[in-house]
């Protein structure tokens, strides 16, 4: 369901029950009090491989089959999307900066996190001795697993807006 774009970023599992996978950081990064950083994870989303092990074709299917299993192809495509969340463990020190990571389905640039370090410089200087130098700065290395993703459906027939634009960037090109 990945391209992986950079060693070592392999999605992982933490156990059979997971709900979401884990993702890495593709690079090094500090992340200074106050500050947001954009950070990479190293995959992309390979939607054939998942619209293919969902609606699988085989050779020998008739054109009637073939009709039906586009349309439950679209079908998909129009009713899922992917949802990153920061892992629980790094959540002590950081937020993602709009709240919430939504990953289009037909998004195939390099999956990214935008975290932000919500203590401000001037908050560290007033709490003076209560903070460890950890606070000031949030070192990510590549390889760290800072990052959950999950596939979700959603029902947008709710909202009755139609469109007929297609996705023509990558991070926040929708604007």
């Amino acid at each position: 369901m990945f391209k992986i774009l950079t060693s070592g970023c392999e999605p992982t599992r933490g156990s059979e029950f997971s709900a979401c996978v884990d993702l890495y950081a593709s690079e090094d990064v500090t992340i200074e009090a106050g500050a947001t950083k954009l950070v990479g994870l190293g995959v992309s989303l390979d939607i054939d491989f998942l619209l293919n092990k969902i609606f699988p074709i085989t050779k020998d299917e008739k054109p009637a089959s073939l009709e039906m299993q586009n349309k439950g192809r679209e079908q998909f495509m129009k009713s899922h999307y992917f949802q990153l969340m920061l892992r629980s463990s790094m959540s002590k020190h950081l937020i993602i900066s709009n709240g919430v990571g939504i990953i289009d389905i037909d998004y195939k640039d390099e999956i990214k996190i935008r975290l932000h370090h919500p203590m401000a410089k001037e908050d560290l200087n007033r709490a003076g001795q209560g903070y460890r130098s950890g606070y000031r700065e949030i070192k990510i290395k590549k390889g760290d697993r800072i990052a959950q993703i999950t596939l979700l459906r959603h029902s947008l027939e709710l909202f009755d807006i139609e469109t007929t634009a297609t996705r023509t960037g990558g991070f926040g090109s929708t604007n």
